[in-house]
This record gives structure tokens, C-alpha cells and sequence, in this order.
């Protein structure tokens, strides 16, 4: 309730309008990637639209959902340096995101009959991911200090933790179009393990870039432009084998 006040008390509309400005435009860029991916047959418009307001929704019950778990984890007397990093990074943010962008896909997405092949799952997965970075963005821009700190915040962000979403979000997605169009009839039970696959993949990209991010080093950088570049090509190049 109070990061609520302070949001209302301390940013004016000018700052927002900047804010959302500089969260847009990476968040356009990758969204242009996504489609020219997907150019050979196009989703619908609204559909997609849908997708990325979606991801946009959920991210603020999210954030405070996991600024509650982060605040209780740094208090705790019993966990503290490397094995806090490590839960914060794994289970606060990796698990608590990713299941949430898995919930929406598989209950909102994935049972529309725009959802009809394989490359799908990566093109709806990767929106919802970017409408999450949209918004999240924004809101760990309006926490900083002062203006010139949030737009560096953000603009940063926009080309890491956006495509970090953005990412993690097409693995999902991949991962329940599997499940969905398996040439071999499956059982229940092996379409979630399925599904499992690409929450753990998920997970474990998210937790491992938070790690990275949370030891603060310059130098870490560069691991983390290595790890997001390298997932980027594996995930291009199972596109355009589908």
C-alpha cells in the first residue's frame, strides 16, 4: 500500500508519459521481430492485442505479490547471501512469473482456435512476455529515486529484461504447442509433463539471468548478453525449422 501512495504522491503525468515512452519503444522493437517471424501466416491482429494486454494485466498483482515474498525473504534471520540470491532469483521471480505467463497462456491462449499450429505457441508466448516487460518496466522505472535514474533504469531493461520475457515466454508457449499438437496421441498426464518441460526451461533462464543481475559485478554483463544471445538463437532456429 505504501509503493501505491508513493506512485500516486511522487509521479507526476509528465514522468509517466517519458516512462512509458521509453518502455515502449523496445518493447515495439522486439514486437516487430516477433511478427515478422510469424509473416508467412499472420495471426490476427486483436488476437495478438489481446495477448500482449494480458501479459500487461497480470504483471501489476504480480509485482506486489513478489515485493511482498522479496520483503520476507530479506528479513528472514534464517536465509541470507548466496542462498537468498538464489531464492529470490529462482522461486520469487522465475517461478512466480513464469507459472503466472504459463496460466494465461494455457487457460486464454492456447484453447482459441487462432492457436492452430506449432509455430503459435512461440509467437503468443513471446507477446504475452513483452506486455508483461511493458508494464514491469515502467513500474521499476517510477521506484527509482529521480527521473534521470528511471529512464536509465528502463532503457536498460528494455533491451534485457524485455527480451528476457520475451524469451521465457516464447519457451513456454513452444513448449504447450507441443503439448497441443503432438503427432502421437498423449494422455493427460504426458501433455502437463510436457508443459513442465517448458516451465523448468523457463524457470531456469529466469532464475539464472536474476542471479547474474542480483551479484551486481559490471562484469556480469557479459554472461548475461552471452546467455539471452545464445537462447535467442536456439529459439530462431527452431521457428524457422517449424
Amino acid at each position: 500500500m505504501n509503493l501505491v501512495n508513493y506512485l500516486i504522491s511522487e509521479i507526476t503525468w509528465q514522468e509517466l508519459l517519458l516512462f512509458l515512452f521509453l518502455s515502449g519503444g523496445p518493447t515495439l522493437f522486439w514486437l516487430l521481430l516477433c511478427l515478422r517471424l510469424d509473416r508467412s501466416a499472420p495471426e490476427p491482429k486483436f488476437q495478438i492485442f489481446k495477448t500482449f494486454l494480458l501479459g500487461a494485466l497480470i504483471t501489476i498483482p504480480l509485482i506486489f505479490l513478489a515485493g511482498f515474498l522479496t520483503n520476507l525473504v530479506e528479513k528472514s534471520s534464517y536465509i541470507s547471501g548466496v542462498t537468498s540470491i538464489l531464492i529470490l532469483s529462482f522461486l520469487v521471480d522465475g517461478l512466480l512469473e513464469e507459472s503466472a505467463k504459463y496460466g494465461i497462456l494455457r487457460q486464454y491462449i492456447v484453447k482459441s482456435l487462432y492457436f492452430d499450429e506449432l509455430r503459435d505457441g512461440f509467437i503468443y508466448g513471446m507477446v504475452l512476455g513483452l506486455g508483461f516487460a511493458f508494464v514491469e518496466n515502467i513500474l521499476y522505472g517510477m521506484i527509482t529515486s529521480n527521473i534521470g535514474q528511471g529512464s536509465s533504469t528502463i532503457l536498460l531493461r528494455g533491451f534485457t529484461t524485455t527480451l528476457l520475457h520475451f524469451l521465457t515466454g516464447g519457451i513456454i508457449g513452444y513448449y504447450l504447442g507441443l503439448a497441443k499438437f503432438s503427432k502421437d496421441k498423449v494422455s493427460k498426464r504426458k501433455e502437463y509433463f510436457i508443459a513442465f518441460q517448458g516451465i523448468f526451461l523457463a524457470v531456469s533462464l529466469h532464475g539464472l539471468y536474476n542471479t547474474i543481475v542480483r551479484f551486481g559485478w559490471w562484469w556480469n554483463l557479459i554472461p548475461l548478453f552471452l546467455l539471452l544471445l545464445i537462447t535467442y538463437l536456439v529459439i530462431l532456429a527452431k521457428i524457422r525449422r517449424i
